[in-house]
């Protein structure tokens, strides 16, 4: 190089020939990469940043005591004379005693790891270690038992490593293979069962066993109603039903896109049909469902809204709000109820595509398992009869059957908490990626799909809503229509009852469509009409009918299960069949001293009136009079004083 200026560089070739110009910028271009050396010199950096006061001095000591090692050798000083000049140094400012060899280690680790070399590589994990060797057979035999342990129950290190020991000598026979020490065993074990949950919890192992060993993916829908999740769990809530406390499961939509529940129903074992529900929830928004499906939800909410009327506006606003989206595809499991041809021909009529995840893969519809834990931490856990998420954080309390919510207020409840909490809740998975502060609720994410991608899906009406509810087949009386205890009646049935429909198949009943969540309405269908039926309770709207029924339950609760007439008359049976059994000699000395009768009063008076009446029933035979009743009302009940302030009860007394 002859001459640099700010944007070329003049050089001469070594060979003499003439000087080239070149650009700055293309030496910059074209030059070889910085060395290993100077990324060591960086890393150089953190590490002292982050040692110690004491560890900082070793390394300053260090660094100064190889320069000064440097000149030395440089103004001619032999290398042994250096090192000794050195180590008496580095000995007298750290305390230390090393030898003169520990100079030229030094020298050699500087170069070769920079600052971290001058430091105990094994206490700050900077030590290149070569990994210990283990005999491939015991390897293999310890691999194959902790894999096993995936389905069973957690056991201990002591009974996994037996069992390895076993299984090696089943497979290359006694004392082929050497066995280490006891504390290699277990060091080996910890090293092959590191991240698997061996030894603690059996649901996280099993959980882990079933993660992807490649990097996930993170599929996301285009746009609303691309991509929707469905899923069954069991909530950590026990409700009442029919007098019952259940334990309920809970059936959700997700959509990827935006996050929003599309739907979501409890119920107590989930069938094929209340997939169907789910569906038809999702696919009639509530402001197009029939009135007697919203005049049930107004009746049910009033537990938590009163008789506030603006609150109920809006909740109603709220419920009504909710963005529309059609599910295009659905991605379910394998679950029975899934795969069902209730559900499959439901989404096929719909023209909605189903998708299987694979078996074992919880992450392919890990979306919606997030939801199951965020309905648990936001709405499940405040609940009066909340569970916990397993028997170690189960309280203890007891709490009566009519405390509980019902099924219907927590179904209500929990589509009121999903409008006016859920769907207006900032979600950490709808960040902007310029902006990670900003985070987008699942309504403000589908209203921006929609400016940037508009798209128009007509709701399905409430005709159509009813048309997928399930089912009943019933008769129709001359009082009405009797289903699962109740009794249903319009004036629209005047000209059908006692009438049998075109149904041959079913015997010429009527198809009745119920929904599972209203009670207090079905819905007859009648050519192509559904004609709504309500509920003719007499208690139904009465004044304080409420009230009284909730007492009823509660003292229903209270006294338990009473025996029916039959089964009480089953035990006047079997002891009319088998008479007094003979009292044992124990039964006879409490018999004798009945706890109940301390100075014997009711003994003494069985045996005072049967022998008076033995005595007259004597004399009435002599004299031919006919004898009277054991009990006279003119004779003392008690015969002596009566005990414990009782009054003597006497003729006229």
């Amino acid at each position: 190089m002859v001459l640099v200026r700010p944007s070329y560089l003049t050089l001469r070739p070594v060979d003499g020939d003439d000087d080239i110009e070149v650009l700055a910028i293309d030496l910059q271009v074209e030059a070889e990469p910085a060395t290993a050396r100077t990324v060591a010199e960086v890393l150089d950096l953190r590490i002292l940043d982050e040692l110690e006061p004491p560890d900082r001095k070793v390394v300053d000591v260090w660094l100064d005591e190889l320069d000064r090692y440097a000149d030395l050798i440089d103004k001619g000083i032999l290398q042994a004379d250096a090192s000794k000049i050195i180590i008496e140094n580095v000995n007298r400012r750290l305390g230390t005693d090393y030898s003169p060899r520990k100079v030229q280690r030094q020298r050699a680790a500087l170069e070769a790891s920079g600052v971290g070399g001058l430091l105990d590589g094994r206490r700050f994990g900077l030590a290149n270690m070569p990994p210990r060797a283990y005999d491939a057979r015991l390897v293999e035999a310890f691999a194959h038992v902790v894999g096993d342990q995936t389905r069973k129950s957690t056991g201990t290190g002591t009974r996994v490593i037996w069992l390895a020991l076993r299984e090696l000598e089943q497979r290359h026979g006694p004392g082929v293979v050497p066995v280490p020490s006891r504390a290699t065993l277990f060091r080996l074990l910890g090293e092959i069962e590191g991240g698997r949950y061996t030894f603690g919890s059996a649901r996280t192992r099993r959980t882990k066993a079933n993660q992807p060993s490649h990097m996930f993916g993170n599929r996301v829908g285009v746009r609303p109603g691309e991509q929707v999740l469905i899923d069954t769990t069991p909530m950590e809530i026990m409700v009442e039903c029919d007098g019952q406390s259940v334990r309920p499961d809970l059936t959700i939509l997700l959509d990827e896109a935006s996050r929003s529940v599309l739907s979501a129903i409890v119920t107590v074992g989930t069938r094929s049909i209340d997939l169907v529900v789910v569906l038809a929830r999702a696919l009639v928004p509530y402001a197009f469902r029939p009135e007697g499906v919203r005049a049930n939800r107004r009746a049910t909410s009033e537990a938590w809204i009163g008789e506030d009327e603006l609150l109920a506006q809006r909740f109603e606003h709220a419920r009504d709000a909710q963005a529309y989206i059609f599910p295009e595809t659905i991605t379910t499991d394998h679950g029975s109820a899934y795969v069902s041809r209730h559900f499959t021909d439901a989404c096929r009529s719909l023209g909605i595509s189903l998708t299987l995840a694979a078996k074992y893969t919880p992450t392919h519809k890990a979306k919606v398992e997030k939801m199951f834990d965020t309905i648990k931490v936001l709405f499940t856990q405040y609940a009066i009869s909340f569970l916990g998420e397993s028997p170690d954080m189960r309280g203890d309390e007891s709490i009566s059957t009519s405390e509980l919510l019902t099924l219907e207020q927590l179904q209500e409840l929990l589509e009121d908490w999903i409008a006016v909490a859920w769907q207006n809740r900032p979600h950490s998975a709808l960040r902007d990626p310029r902006n990670p502060r900003l985070k987008l609720t699942p309504n403000q994410m589908v209203d921006a799909f929609r400016e940037i991608a508009p798209e128009f899906h007509v709701p399905l009406d409430a005709d159509r809503y009813l048309a997928m509810l399930p089912t009943r087949w019933r008769t129709v009386l001359p009082y009405g229509i009797n289903l699962d205890l109740r009794i249903y009646d319009s004036e629209a049935l005047s000209a059908i009852r006692n009438v049998r429909s075109r149904h041959r198949n079913h015997g010429g009943k009527w198809p009745i469509h119920v929904d599972p969540y209203n009670p207090m309405t079905v819905w007859i269908e009648i050519g192509d009409s559904f004609v709504p039926l309500t509920w003719r309770s007499p208690h139904n709207g009465a004044p304080m009918a409420n009230e009284v029924w909730r007492v009823a339950r509660a003292q229903a609760a209270t006294r338990g299960e009473e025996p029916s007439q039959d089964d009480l008359n089953e035990v006047m049976r079997r002891f009319m069949n088998t008479g007094n059994k003979p009292l044992t000699a124990r039964e006879k000395k409490r018999e004798k001293s009945n706890a109940s009768d301390l100075l014997g009063i009711t003994n003494q008076i069985a045996k005072t009136n049967f022998q008076e009446a033995t005595a007259e029933a004597a004399t009435s035979a002599d004299s031919g009079i006919a004898p009277t009743t054991v009990h006279d009302d003119k004779k003392p009940i008690w015969p002596v004083a009566p005990p414990f302030g009782f009054t003597r009860q006497t003729e006229g007394g």
